[in-house]
């Protein structure tokens, strides 16, 4: 017999909602979906933000950390690329077991644990002695990273479908100021104290996340379906208290599920398409959005081997490559220009989300993208119009991913959602893995091939993303 999943357009029917007016039983769901934003909304998503800011502090600790190694180290365009692909590839390597792992353990034991690897190898990689140790420290961090998703999860099963565009949006935004105070960060660090102080800096706030612990609820959704019904009740209780309300009259129901985390129940009927088509999607806006971030960084630290004010173009096969530039003031400071780009356009994918919803919205965001990198190719010499369209791209591109993050927790059901959201950023992983191959080796041999390929796949994402079969916009979680 095939086992049936509870699908996220299935929704409560008259009978159950008149159980709970007159005290029979209510689920986790109708307290939820009944709560009003309140202290407990607002402490939930601080505390899912503070992992949030020390996971970005770490990732894009990537764009501002290849030209001072390559230089003292004295690597090639493909060495320095390959820093970034360790990181990408620990990341997918460990994004499915975390996904298991949550799904049967719970949200908040395992973004502890994961959170805990990051800080440990985190400081281990301010020691490496050679380029060979800091790939294997970098991708031992880059392992632990995708464990850190799992707070995105917890998040997302507390939130109601009113405030989860507002709230998912606002967990981007913290991202978003993680990577700009990186750069900040980089820029007063590096040209003073070097790139191994950096990398320690940035590590102490993962170490200073763990003390979180004590604060942080698990999910109820979790507790629920792993048969935890009283913990269930008891987090259901302190939330409401928490906001000035109170449980619904009646018994918690809760559907226990004895067989959790399984991938095959991402490709079960229901899912199928969905779950392929999202892996066309995660793949391609992630090679976008780090493409941005890293193209930047190597767009403006090229430096060629020309005449003091020759105007040479970044195709010029006559010009060698000089091979090592270290970043100056101006770019690091056309580097934070970018990072803001997300605090100021992602708040359109909250309207965008919500008013047309999560296809929709994401498919303009990725066309967004798209136009930017196709006009790059005709202002490659000017500075100030590469910043403003790199601007404009990056941008859109952490739009999407904020969509994207919104949609895939909503689409799947509670016992396959972390594994479900795993398996998404592992494809994610596949996007990123390529994008230092593209922003790091080819940008450098061809500037245009480069720009032209990430238009491409933003033009494919767009296309994927709007045959997608379900909109969740509205729909309740199970």
């Amino acid at each position: 017999m095939e086992r049936r999943l509870i699908t996220n357009y299935e929704s409560i029917g008259e009978t159950e909602s008149e159980k709970a007016a007159t005290g029979g039983e209510f689920t986790a769901e109708d307290v939820i979906e009944s709560m009003k934003w309140g202290r407990f909304q607002l402490a939930i998503t601080f505390l899912s933000g503070a992992f949030v800011i020390v996971q970005s502090f770490e990732v894009m600790l990537l764009t501002v950390l290849f030209p001072a190694i390559q230089c003292e180290w004295q690597l090639s365009a493909l060495e320095s690329a390959m820093l970034s692909v360790f990181v990408f590839t620990g990341m997918l390597l460990g994004s499915p077991l975390w996904g298991v792992l949550a799904d049967n353990y719970g949200r908040k034991p395992i973004s502890f644990l994961a959170s805990a690897l990051v800080a440990f190898f985190g400081v281990l990689c301010t020691f490496s002695p050679n380029i060979i140790w800091l790939f294997i420290l970098r991708f031992l961090v880059g392992a632990a990273i995708a464990g850190d998703l799992q707070m995105s999860v917890l998040l997302i099963e507390f939130i109601g479908s009113k405030y989860r565009a507002l709230t998912v949006v606002a967990q981007q935004g913290f991202w978003a100021t993680g990577a700009l105070l990186e750069v900040l960060l980089a820029w007063l660090v590096i040209p003073t104290v070097g790139w191994r102080y950096l990398i320690g800096v940035t590590a102490l706030p993962v170490v200073l996340s763990l003390f979180l612990w004590p604060v942080v609820p698990e999910s109820v959704r979790f507790l629920l379906v792993s048969d935890q019904r009283e913990s269930a009740m008891k987090t259901l209780a302190e939330a409401t208290q928490m906001n000035g309300e109170s449980l619904p009259p009646g018994e918690l129901r809760a559907e226990v599920v004895e067989e959790r985390g399984r991938i095959s129940d991402l490709f079960h009927s229901d899912y199928c398409r969905t779950t392929i088509q999202m892996v066309i999607i995660w793949a391609t806006s992630t090679a976008c959005y780090y493409g941005t971030s890293l193209a930047t960084t190597e767009l403006f630290s090229m430096n060629y081997c020309a005449a003091p004010g020759a105007k040479v173009s970044p195709n010029d096969k006559s010009v060698a490559f000089c091979g090592c530039s270290p970043l100056s003031n101006s770019d690091y400071g056309q580097i934070a220009v970018t990072s803001v780009a997300e605090l100021f356009i992602m708040p359109i994918a909250i309207v965008l989300a919500d008013l047309i919803g999560r296809r929709n919205s994401m498919t303009v965001c990725q066309v967004m993208v798209a136009i930017p990198y196709f006009l790059l190719l005709t202002c490659v010499g000017s500075t100030w119009g590469v910043t403003a369209l790199l601007f404009i791209a990056r941008g859109f591109a952490a739009s999407i991913t904020t969509i994207i993050y919104l949609y895939t927790p909503e689409v799947y059901p509670t016992q396959c959602r972390a594994i479900g959201l795993s398996c998404c950023f592992f494809a994610s992983c596949v996007g990123a893995i390529l994008t230092p191959l593209l922003s790091q080796v080819l940008l450098r041999t061809s500037v245009h091939a480069a720009l032209a390929i990430y238009g491409a796949m933003s033009v494919v994402g767009a296309i994927t993303t709007i045959l997608l079969p379900i909109e969740t916009k509205g729909r309740r979680m199970v």
